[in-house]
């Protein structure tokens, strides 16, 4: 993903609302009165932080944390006036076209561990800490939003475009410059098995560069492929068969890479938006390109929220897991006390 220079004078404008909006929410900071844990990036999309947010609520749960995942909800059908539970930790009362994709396949994976939706994160954490008892909230997507207190600040970095082409949204990928990774407590450079040692080492560096103290873990994806019934697939069953891949998903070309590597023969890869909701008239094409083309489907675990229940097709779940797991809990044991 190359920076679109056209685009560069863009950025200052972007930027400049982007500090105003920061210094008024770093001015009205609220804190609540429990520990308060944000998973982030600092790049747009595609950086493993759902799967991060996940791992993150199971280790939490591993240390007896009461632990509930607050998101904003992005795409959600909510009105937004008030905190709305998408699991109760045993229930689910919101679909994906209601609670947004991603808060709804955090609900769906995580047991015991609530899952609210709310622009208005300090009123979700009241609402989570009165109705659940909880005593850990996980911000989900937190690096940006400094209305709230964070006891730790973890910063995904995808090891594939870890600094968006070095520009600011819209002429990159930066969400904010770079010089802001020094208010990270922790880094998470994702999909690190797949860069040589030498680019792992010049990301670690440039993080360094704006913030030594912060330790830095190293994360790949955990791939599984299951049946539309939630049945686990062997990796060998679609080998050399016919496949039409589904994404609307921000890094569409990792998805195809994983899909290349079963030894499928990969007829088409049919992309959409991030958190693209698909339409009738798009899953009637998939059902007759299938037919046509004597082809199986197959589709990522948040592309799958968004198609009907009944939908025939295999699912690739992506899982996080990090290359220094126990020294991860340590640093959160000693940060949250």
């Amino acid at each position: 993903m190359k920076p679109l220079k056209i685009l560069y004078p863009l950025t200052f404008l972007y930027y400049l609302g982007f500090v105003i909006s920061q210094k008024i929410r770093k001015h009205k900071q609220k804190k609540l009165p429990c520990i308060v844990i944000s998973v982030g990036n600092i790049t747009a999309g595609g950086t493993g932080k759902t799967p991060s947010v996940i791992f993150i609520a199971e280790l939490l749960q591993e240390m007896r944390k009461k632990v509930c995942v607050i998101s904003r909800g992005y795409k959600s059908k909510v009105d937004g006036t008030k905190p709305e539970i998408v699991t109760d930790g045993n229930k689910l009362y919101l679909g994906a076209k209601m609670a947004g994709d991603e808060p709804f396949l955090i609900a769906r994976t995580l047991s015991d561990v609530p899952v609210i939706i709310d622009k208005n994160r300090y009123r979700a954490g009241n609402f989570a800490l009165e109705k659940f008892g909880v005593d850990t909230l996980i911000l989900d997507d937190g690096f940006q939003y400094l209305s709230l207190y964070r006891d730790v600040d973890i910063v995904c970095i995808n090891a594939l475009n870890p600094f968006g082409g070095f520009r600011l949204i819209p002429a990159g990928y930066l969400r904010e410059k770079l010089r802001n990774l020094s208010r990270a407590s922790a880094f998470f450079i994702t999909r690190s098995d797949k860069i040589s040692p030498e680019k792992l080492s010049e990301i670690e560096r440039i993080i360094k560069k704006y913030n030594s103290s912060a330790p830095i873990f190293h994360a790949y994806f955990v791939k599984n492929i299951y049946k539309r019934n939630g049945s686990k697939a062997e990796s060998q069953t679609l080998s050399g068969q016919n496949v039409i891949a589904i994404s609307g998903i921000a890094v569409p070309e990792d998805f195809e890479n994983t899909i290349s590597e079963l030894g499928v023969n990969l007829l088409a890869h049919k992309k959409y938006p991030d958190h693209y909701f698909f339409k009738g008239s798009d899953v009637k094409k998939f059902y007759d390109d299938a037919a046509e083309f004597q082809a199986v489907l197959i589709t990522t675990a948040k592309d799958a929220t968004r198609l009907p229940e009944d939908f025939p097709c295999y699912v690739l779940d992506v899982k996080i897991d990090v290359r220094e797991k126990s020294e991860l809990k340590r640093f959160l044991e000693e940060r949250l006390g």
